[in-house]
């Protein structure tokens, strides 16, 4: 995503990856994507390789700051080609066809499911993560919380709409347990749910989570989700 951004506007892209949107040390990219979604796909267990078995692959992609959303498509024209993948494998894919997705509205509540696993996490008092599911008491504390922290972030100002909600997980949440940056130093695992919910705030609490993801590590592929009339 950063390659492609930087194909529109390589100062831009550099500034987003270093720097980004920042509030009291912490950076926002303030952007997530969606599982890469794909007809037919197989696993290769040994060597923790998802097998791509179809022609075509979808991808949603959904930035806060409107100016990553231009210099992404103006990147992606350039070259109309997309890479995903790591150190050990890569696959370079063609684009055949962005589309923009229409705007959503808010009426004080955001029914919604995940099409990447939801990142909540906090540290204990030894210093460790604990890693939230879903519906555990204070996962929605936390993530309107760190909606408020977005929003700061990107607007550079204190947050004064309310900041009462209300959060209901509305399926059984799946854990997915994954290792980040693969075969280097900064290797990691996190763990990260999907599931249905029910988020009511504040309008313009809505709006970032929609646009930018739930929970944290959005620009890693964490959070994204589609907003959905029915389960």
């Amino acid at each position: 995503i950063y390659h492609s951004i930087a194909k529109g506007n390589e100062q831009y892209a550099n500034w987003l990856h270093e720097n980004g949107f920042s509030l009291e040390g912490k950076q926002f990219r303030l952007f997530s994507f969606s599982n890469l979604l794909v007809d037919n796909i197989g696993i290769d267990t040994k060597k923790g390789r998802l097998l791509l078995q179809s022609d075509e692959a979808f991808l949603q992609i959904s930035f806060l700051p409107e100016r990553s959303t231009e210099e992404f498509i103006k990147g992606v024209f350039s070259e109309q080609v997309f890479a995903i993948g790591d150190v050990h494998s890569r696959v370079q894919f063609t684009v055949m066809q962005v589309q923009a997705l229409p705007m959503a509205e808010f009426n004080g509540e955001l029914r919604g499911r995940t099409l990447s696993p939801m990142c909540l996490s906090t540290k204990t008092d030894e210093g460790k993560l604990h890693y939230y599911a879903p519906n555990e008491e204070l996962a929605g504390q936390t993530i309107v919380t760190n909606l408020i922290r977005k929003y700061e972030a990107f607007y550079q100002q204190k947050y004064t709409g309310s900041t009462e909600f209300e959060w209901k997980c509305l399926s059984e949440p799946k854990s997915k347990l994954l290792t980040m940056k693969v075969g280097t130093l900064q290797q990691t695992k996190v763990k990260a749910y999907h599931c249905n919910f029910l988020l009511k705030a504040d309008n313009r609490l809505l709006r970032i989570a929609y646009e930018c993801g739930l929970g944290e590590k959005n620009s890693m592929g964490f959070g994204m989700m589609e907003k959905i009339k029915n389960f």
